[in-house]
């Protein structure tokens, strides 16, 4: 029994670390495939409007924000001089807490910054992913498709980015409202904030080769919990690069790149038949 926990430890931590060395993959393989790099700037760009946007915004509405959390946390008085005692400590904790919510608020607004740049450039990192997924399996890309189909691609991968950000959003949203209807909730739910996004962003940057194969948002849900760990190593250092000056400004191609070869190298039974019936294909 011993044995066996030991095992499965480090098929957890081994599993961790996968998700871990995700990035550091991507961006290898931008790195080595040059041809790559002129469709990989595209969303770089997108990446600095939103990530400027977002900090800019942010910074203009810093007071009203840092008012809002002040009004979301008890307030501690104190009758008598030695109430002090428990005051004074519990008004440091509150005075800590509050600035730890300022700057998960901060972290969401930049990450928020770089998803609705990744869905301004759904198109572009859709053909960079096909283009990732080619290399890696071994064939050429498919040659230029038509203006109609492209435009329909372009189009399609807009509608897919779309819903998913539709679908973080609502979960902020309830995660939000609830922070202000509960009294001292945000102290759950600014955590559950940093959480969803971690677990969501993995889904999100493999998305467009999962759209390429059509796997339902159901078998998705299931394959993150199967592969918790990986997720969870990908979606934290993704999280933490958005966080970065700089690298959150150049970081959108490696995590899509990553993202495909996380799909590449999945077991799902609704990905892994259709990933060699690409094969076949090329």
């Amino acid at each position: 029994m011993i044995h066996t926990t030991d095992r499965d430890q480090a098929g957890l931590i081994s599993r961790l670390g996968l998700g871990v060395m995700l990035l550091s993959e991507g961006l290898g393989f931008l790195r080595r495939e040059r041809r790559l790099w002129p469709l990989a700037l595209i969303p770089v760009l997108f990446a600095v409007v939103g990530v400027a946007g977002a900090i800019t915004l942010f910074w203009t509405h810093f007071e009203a924000i840092q008012q809002i959390i002040a009004e979301m946390l008890p307030v501690l008085e104190s009758t008598q001089w030695w109430t002090w005692l428990w005051v004074g400590p519990g008004k440091a904790l509150f005075w800590l807490l509050g600035w730890f919510a300022v700057l998960v608020s901060f972290a969401v607004s930049v990450v928020a910054g770089l998803l609705v740049a990744n869905l301004a450039a759904a198109p572009f990192l859709d053909q960079l992913s096909l283009r990732v997924e080619a290399i890696a399996l071994g064939h050429p890309p498919a040659s230029g498709p038509e203006s109609s189909s492209l435009l329909a691609g372009a189009l399609n991968s807009f509608a897919a980015e779309l819903q998913r950000m539709a679908f973080l959003g609502g979960l902020w949203l309830t995660l939000t409202l609830a922070g202000f209807v509960f009294p001292g909730a945000y102290l759950v739910t600014g955590p559950l904030l940093v959480a969803t996004t971690i677990l969501f962003l993995p889904l999100d940057y493999a998305g467009f080769a999962l759209d390429r194969r059509g796997v339902p948002f159901g078998s998705r849900r299931r394959w993150l919990w199967s592969e918790l760990p990986t997720m969870v190593g990908f979606g934290g250092v993704a999280f933490g690069a958005c966080l970065v000056p700089g690298l959150n400004l150049l970081i959108l191609p490696s995590l899509v790149t990553a993202g495909t070869l996380l799909v590449l190298r999945a077991h799902p039974d609704d990905v892994r038949p259709r990933a060699a019936g690409a094969r076949e294909q090329g």
